[in-house]
């Protein structure tokens, strides 16, 4: 029996996620609107995660159950399950946070108010891997102006947490984007793509929560070689992500229907932000030699 086509389809990927699965899963299954269908994509999983999503499985009509033959990384895992899903509506889901309850309904209703927008997204809460909240502060990514060189100027000067990106967006703006590249940061590429394409609407209330523990992607940020094999699921080169997001960043500047006045403004805002964040691409380009260094003396040896 072939089920209806959902409005909204919840991509989660997930890699060895255990600990939180479970609770995430009952998060999403809680909230009180309910047109979505679940879809978790296990990345070759080595613990207890395949047992769990297949008991939701058999639970559940709407939780759906893939694994990848092997590791493939996080923006590839990523990016594999957003072309799984059916609905006209599309949000992806981290396996170690929690939904409270009226999360889809408020940012379903606030796209629905505005056609312009491409994604609504709550205020988050943080905590640690015990639940206990965190003194920390999301300032959020409400961009409702009409303007997209100005949505894409605000991305361009960005350096704060990314949680809008896991709202829930629509799927036609996210067909026209090149969705999760292969490299830290990457998904700030992403929302640069997304601005040019309509506003982002932060719903007021705080119904998301976002887990903070040793496990967890954003505690190995300034970890550039941990990072890249995280996201590409393999080692090998250093990805030099900063160097490629102000590439992307370029690039999407130059080929966006933004007049030549706007992107010459816009380019050269970029030049400037390379120029505040040199130390950053310092560090990067060090961290590259060095690990390139050290892969020629082995092979020496």
């Amino acid at each position: 029996m072939t089920l209806p086509v959902p409005r909204l389809s919840i991509g989660l990927p997930v890699y060895n996620g255990e600990h939180h699965l479970e609770a995430t899963l009952d998060s999403l299954l809680a909230q009180t609107w309910s047109d979505f269908e679940i879809l978790i994509s296990d990345n070759a999983s080595t613990d207890g995660t395949a047992a769990i999503a297949k008991r939701f499985v058999a639970a559940h009509p709407r939780v759906h159950y893939r694994r990848q033959s092997h590791n493939i990384g996080l923006s590839g895992n990523y990016n594999s399950v957003f072309a799984l899903g059916r609905g006209e509506l599309f949000k992806w889901a981290t396996a170690d946070d929690l939904c409270l309850p009226g999360y889809l309904a408020a940012c379903v209703a606030a796209l629905d108010a505005e056609p312009g927008a491409v994604l609504a997204y709550p205020r988050t809460r943080f905590v640690d891997a015990e639940g206990r909240e965190l003194p920390k502060h999301d300032q959020g990514w409400d961009l409702r102006s009409p303007s997209p060189a100005q949505r894409l100027r605000y991305v361009l000067a960005s350096a704060h947490w990314v949680n809008s990106i896991v709202g829930v967006i629509r799927r036609s703006a996210l067909v026209r984007t090149r969705l999760m590249p292969d490299y830290p940061s990457g998904d700030y590429r992403l929302l640069a793509e997304l601005s040019l394409l309509g506003t982002f609407i932060e719903v007021p209330e705080m119904l998301y929560i976002r887990r903070l523990h040793a496990d967890s992607s954003s505690q190995h940020m300034r970890d550039t070689v941990w990072m890249t094999a995280y996201i590409r699921g393999r080692g090998g080169s250093i990805a030099l992500p900063y160097a490629s997001l102000l590439r992307d960043e370029a690039r999407i500047i130059r080929d966006s229907e933004l007049s030549l006045g706007s992107k010459a403004s816009l380019l050269a805002f970029l030049a400037r932000t390379l120029w505040w964040r040199r130390g950053r691409l310092a560090r990067e380009l060090l961290t590259a030699a060095s690990v390139y260094w050290r892969g020629q003396t082995q092979m020496v040896e």
